[in-house]
């Protein structure tokens, strides 16, 4: 087994720190209790050191939020500018813990694996491999940030890491909540993931999945038979129980995918990351279509849209070119936004930013 030391010298070190405060302050200066330190990045990293060694989680208020996508209600922990920069700072130091092992097809909150590259290798299985793409197994974990039990995830990370100090400060990170890890931590995003890297290897090497991806808790597992899906679905729970302290959500499913016959579709589609994958074609959710839809009615009404509102327009249009809706574009979109406009705007804004910082 591969361990881990002197971690907490790299989190220590001029370049993790000078970068782990310079992405902090980009994010962080338009909040005026973090505007002293995020202002002036060269006296925040002098204080950075102190800010590690001396770690301890401030009291938080949890914060409900609706999620932007899903539209789930969500309890997430905000920290603090000083938090942040920690939290960066140990993630950086655990890259290589954190990447060495990682399963090739887990996708969320891991730079350069979003959904658009998930649904790339998705739409490439369905169309090369219609055996092994007949039918879906679809599932994720009930609440699973929220009880990720900190027992089990401590003894995995002392296995790993042989620097107290760092562990120390991971375990202090941890403890901000009693159970489970905290949405809004840096931390938490990196952690959740490799928590469930020995799930990974055990559906892909074990069990023997053809086809089988990750986005964070979600889960898909494409097979040629709906039997064998059946009896993968309640060893992965046995798995989850025994081995990580999880919990299956009820709401799982085996059916047949998708498959056109006489020009005719049958079976079901795959509803997963937010977009609808068919046999031969990807379609956004109805949810998001009718966001976007609103969203433009809503600007057109408005005699100068908000910086907020462009930005997640153009975000918007980035799914409907990924997609096969571009019906949707020149439908409700085209007629009302001029979005060579609103890109300028926001180069403008970007630039003027630049020069006031």
């Amino acid at each position: 087994m591969h361990s881990y030391n002197h971690l907490i010298d790299v989190a220590l070190s001029d370049e993790v720190i000078k970068k782990s405060v310079h992405k902090v302050s980009l994010k962080r200066k338009k909040y005026r209790k973090s505007r002293k330190y995020a202002s002036n990045e060269e006296r925040t990293c002098e204080l950075v050191p102190s800010w590690i060694i001396n770690y301890h989680n401030d009291n938080h208020t949890p914060k409900i939020i609706e999620d932007g996508t899903t539209h789930k209600i969500r309890t997430i922990i905000v920290p603090t500018f000083k938090e942040l920069v920690v939290q960066h700072c140990v993630v950086q130091a655990l890259q290589p813990m954190f990447k060495r092992g990682m399963y090739e097809h887990t996708y969320a909150s891991i730079p350069n694996r979003g959904s658009h590259k998930a649904k790339k290798y998705i739409e490439k299985w369905i169309a090369k491999d219609k055996k092994n793409c007949k039918y879906v197994l679809k599932m994720d974990i009930r609440h699973f940030f929220d009880t990720i039990p900190h027992d089990i995830l401590k003894e995995m990370l002392a296995k790993k890491i042989h620097d107290k100090a760092m562990l120390n400060l991971l375990f202090e990170i941890i403890d901000v909540t009693e159970v489970g890890l905290p949405l809004g931590f840096y931390t938490s995003q990196w952690l959740s993931n490799w928590y469930l890297q020995g799930l990974d290897h055990y559906i892909k090497e074990d069990l023997k999945a053809v086809y089988y991806v990750r986005y964070m808790d979600d889960m898909v597992i494409f097979g040629s038979n709906k039997r064998e899906l059946h009896k993968m679905r309640v060893l992965i729970e046995e798995y989850l129980n025994n081995k990580l302290g999880l919990n299956l959500k009820g709401n799982w499913q085996v059916y047949r995918f998708d498959y056109i016959k006489n020009n005719k579709h049958y079976g079901r589609d795959l509803d997963f990351m937010g977009f609808r994958f068919f046999r031969n074609k990807t379609i956004l959710r109805k949810s998001i279509l009718r966001r976007l839809k609103h969203k433009v009615q809503k600007i057109r009404k408005k005699f100068k849209p908000t910086i907020y509102d462009i930005r997640q327009l153009l975000s918007y249009n980035g799914w409907l070119k990924a997609t096969d809706t571009y019906w949707m574009y020149l439908d409700y979109i085209k007629p009302y936004v001029n979005f060579k406009k609103l890109k300028k705007r926001i180069s403008n804004y970007d630039k003027r930013k630049e020069v006031i910082v």
